[in-house]
Order: C-alpha cells, then sequence, then structure tokens
C-alpha cells in the first residue's frame, strides 16, 4: 500500500483512540446532584433554624486513642456517607444510588459542587445548654420538592457534649465513631423524611434497630444499640428513594494528570507503529 494512504490510516487510528478516550472522559462527568448535605464541624458559634447555637465539636473528651482530631472528623464523614451509600438494599436497582450529596464545609460557604439545594447539619456542642437532645432536625425540610427554608439553612444539629453523657458505652474508636454518626445520619433521615419507627426492624447493618430507632417511645432502643454499626431499615431505604430519587452510579472523572498520561500513551504508541513499519 503507498506510504501516504498509510499514514493516513495510521493517523484516522489516532484520532480514533484520542476521540474515544475524550468520550469517556465526557461520559464520566457526574451530573449536578439534586441535594447536598453540608456536613459542618467547624463554625464556632452558630445557630440552627430551632435558634440552638453550638461551639466547634471538640473530639478530645471522647477518648479516641488511635486517631487524631482530623481522622476522627473524616471517620465520621465517611461513616454517614456509608449509611445512605455502603449497604445493599433489595429496592436499590443495580448501577442505582441515592440522588444525594455530602460535603464537609462550613456554614456560608456554601458547597463545592455549586448545587443550588443544600443544606447544613452542624456537629458541636450546645454550649448554652439549650437542650438535652443528643440532636435535632426538622421534618422533610432539607427535600428539594418540600424546601421549607432557603437553601443554606441549617436544618439539622448534632449535640457532641450529650452525646458524651454515652461514650462510657464505647469501648474502641469504632464503637466512638458509630455513636456519633449513627445519630448524625438519624437526624438527616428526619430532614429527608423518615419518622421514628414504633420498634426494631429489619436492616443490613449490626443492631436489630434500624438507623431512625429512638431511645425515647416509640422506639424505647437501648443505648448499648448506638455503639453499633446500624443501617437504615428496609422500609425507611424505601422511603428515602421515593423521597430524594435514584441516579445512575457515575466513575469519577480521572485526575488531569492521569488524563494527560492517557493521551500520551496513545502517542507513543501510535508513533512506535509508524517506525515499525
Amino acid at each position: 500500500m503507498h506510504k501516504y494512504y498509510m499514514q493516513k490510516i495510521h493517523k484516522n487510528k489516532l484520532f480514533s483512540l484520542v476521540f474515544l478516550t475524550l468520550l469517556v472522559m465526557l461520559m464520566s462527568v457526574k451530573p449536578v446532584k439534586a441535594s447536598t448535605i453540608i456536613l459542618d464541624f467547624t463554625s464556632n458559634p452558630s445557630t440552627n433554624i430551632f435558634g440552638v447555637s453550638t461551639n466547634a465539636f471538640d473530639s478530645s473528651p471522647f477518648g479516641f486513642t488511635g486517631l487524631s482530631h482530623s481522622q476522627v472528623i473524616e471517620s465520621i464523614f465517611d461513616t454517614v456517607v456509608d449509611d445512605f451509600f455502603g449497604y445493599m438494599y433489595p429496592s436499590l436497582p443495580p448501577g442505582k444510588e441515592l440522588d444525594l450529596d455530602f460535603e464537609i464545609g462550613a456554614i456560608g460557604s456554601g458547597p463545592l459542587s455549586g448545587d443550588s439545594d443544600y443544606s447544613y447539619f452542624k456537629i458541636g456542642e450546645d454550649y448554652l445548654n439549650q437542650t438535652g437532645a443528643l440532636g435535632h432536625a426538622c421534618l422533610s425540610c432539607a427535600l428539594t420538592d418540600n424546601f421549607s427554608y432557603s437553601a443554606g439553612a441549617v436544618v439539622g444539629s448534632i449535640f457532641t457534649d450529650n452525646l458524651l453523657g454515652l461514650a462510657q458505652l464505647a469501648l474502641t474508636d469504632e464503637d466512638r465513631i458509630n455513636l456519633i454518626a449513627g445519630t448524625t445520619s438519624h437526624e438527616i433521615g428526619h430532614a429527608l423524611s423518615l419518622p421514628h419507627p414504633t420498634s426494631a426492624e429489619a436492616n443490613p447493618g449490626e443492631s436489630r434497630f434500624g438507623l431512625m430507632g429512638t431511645g425515647a417511645s416509640p422506639t424505647s432502643m437501648p443505648n448499648g444499640e448506638r455503639i453499633l454499626d446500624r443501617a437504615f431499615s428496609y422500609s425507611n431505604f424505601e422511603q428515602l428513594i421515593s423521597a430524594v430519587g435514584l441516579r445512575d452510579i457515575i466513575v469519577d472523572v480521572p485526575e488531569p494528570g492521569t488524563v494527560m498520561l492517557m493521551l500520551l500513551s496513545l502517542t507513543l504508541l501510535a508513533s512506535r507503529r509508524k517506525l515499525s513499519k
């Protein structure tokens, strides 16, 4: 075959490889989320929609032995995210996940993703002792189609000084993380429409009580269950699907450096093929 036509075929193949690489990148772009929940551990002080103020989260009284303060925050966040995305449910179709996003941030900063629908949950100490609760949140007010407050409202709080009274139940760092993260996911669940159940409920977690269980009526859950790795009950997760919807699970876009290396590799491969002809 004439050299001109060989070079033309070679260029077409290279173009096709580059085009396919860029196409995969574009298909991997995550869409803007329907709602973003921002967890704030640092604002000091801050006031939620109920008028209750909190200081920043202080992990030192809990007695963590193998985690730094920043690692505790990351572990709490990761556990909360896992509560919403880490379990298998019969009602969850393959390749789908809740249409919901989570970030660590500071009140007033807005989400890094640029989402227009977002709300805050504050994790910290009720330094004025305004409530004896472990946490509180308004029912359904974090839902996009039922937003009771303007975007950026602090719709719930977790009072870690009140949780500290249960810290003696925890024997390990994992127990302590479960205690704080479980309460956080519980309050987020309220803001996404979930009520307290009347009893223990079937779920994929370690406890026979789901995350929406409460120590008070109507559930009367023993406090010892709080240090276990609890999960949303099967019925609760069905309600979450109905409330927030589902989206396709999409692979994250590769880092720019990775993309450049991919393109460079394709170019070098094509060049070697050309030299070998």
